[in-house]
């Protein structure tokens, strides 16, 4: 029904006399019912859970309850804004101006431009880019969920990009923008623990043959400092939900060289130094992202094994007047060499005790 006619048929409903207040009262009743109300999208932007293209896109997120003079909107803004500066490895900057009305902002390198913004429940996103317009932003799509175990989406299992990639999660947060920024920190602290990294390990194995027992011990303890202060670069790609743990490919803006590489039978790849590092079980945080460092650190300390290792081999024989014997073996292993490597692949996967297994490929720079 024309809301022009619910309003003309309303006022006439008006001076009606006294004695139909019922009749009033229904037509009031009818005309609430029949105003259209604001329309609920069926889906989501696409930019909430894919931010591929061909420039650079991140969002940020705000609530709507604010104690501040300044609207929602404007928090939404400066936080994507401060978001893409991140994944720049640039610090971010603190703004005054209410960013609201503002379809850009200039800092002293780059021009971010604000394309598209979305409210739903109690929040606001707002998604900027380094270019004024893009085409996508007017695309809807589901939020998607992970299945590790069903490698769906498949970037889940392996690298679906041209580009280098790992696999960066967040658990849920408390406030709305920690997690996606979590999502760009998380995904830098890899990439930098890899560059120009001290490694300094050792690993002691004592084994003990006799007629009564065999038992091996080994013992491993390695420290990994990075060398490198400035975050790298980092580009957040497709995204999906697992039970409010968001997790995300993100590009490390460096060419795939080795995908067709069969990098889990043959780490190396030609002269180029490679290791795979491999964890698999629950942290003591529960954390899929830590659970990733620890591959990471593994593989670190492997190359850091195979470019200097010092060995000191322990052999003891006894033997009493009965015949029996000990025998005693033990072994040292020292390392300590500057590290400098690139992930140049990842897989993860459910194994057959449900436990997420992680394999990282580095390949020595």
């Amino acid at each position: 029904m024309d809301c022009r006619l619910i309003t003309q048929f309303f006022a006439n409903a008006v001076s009606i006399k006294r004695s139909t207040k019922k009749i009033l009262t229904v037509i009031s009743f009818m005309a609430l019912i029949v105003v259209p109300q604001f329309p609920a999208f069926a889906s989501t932007p696409c930019w909430l859970t894919n931010l591929n293209a061909n420039n650079k896109n991140i969002y940020g997120v705000s609530s709507k309850i604010s104690a501040s003079n300044m609207p929602a909107l404007h928090f939404a803004k400066a936080n994507a804004l401060n978001n893409w500066l991140l994944s720049e490895g640039l610090k971010p900057v603190e703004v005054i101006e209410n960013l609201a009305p503002l379809e850009q902002y200039s800092t002293q390198q780059h021009t971010i431009y604000f394309l598209d913004q979305y409210e739903e429940n109690n929040r606001i996103y707002s998604l900027v880019s380094d270019i004024p317009s893009s085409d996508f932003i007017s695309q809807r799509c589901e939020i998607k969920s992970c299945d590790i175990k069903q490698c769906s989406p498949l970037w889940l299992c392996e690298n679906t990009s041209d580009n280098i990639a790992i696999i960066s999660m967040s658990e849920r947060t408390a406030m709305p923008n920690t997690q996606i920024k979590s999502i760009i920190k998380n995904a830098q602290d890899i990439a930098q623990t890899i560059n120009n990294t001290h490694v300094k390990g050792y690993i002691d194995t004592l084994h003990l043959n006799s007629k009564q027992v065999n038992v091996s011990n080994i013992q491993q303890r390695y420290s990994i400092t990075s060398l490198v202060k400035h975050q790298p670069k980092v580009t957040i790609g497709e995204m999906c939900n697992l039970k409010g743990t968001l997790l995300s490919q993100v590009s490390l803006n460096n060419k795939n060289i080795g995908s067709a590489h069969n990098w889990m039978a043959q780490p190396l790849l030609g002269n180029t130094l490679g290791v795979v590092g491999h964890a698999k079980g629950q942290t003591s945080t529960g954390r899929l992202s830590d659970l990733m460092q620890i591959a990471v650190r593994r593989a670190l300390f492997e190359m850091a094994k195979a470019k200097n290792i010092n060995v000191k081999n322990n052999v003891k024989l006894v033997i009493n007047e009965q015949g029996y014997y000990s025998l005693m073996r033990k072994s040292h292993q020292y390392t300590e060499s500057i590290v400098s490597a690139y992930i140049a692949d990842m897989k993860m996967k459910i194994n057959d005790k449900l436990q997420p297994e992680i394999y990282i490929w580095l390949l020595e720079k």
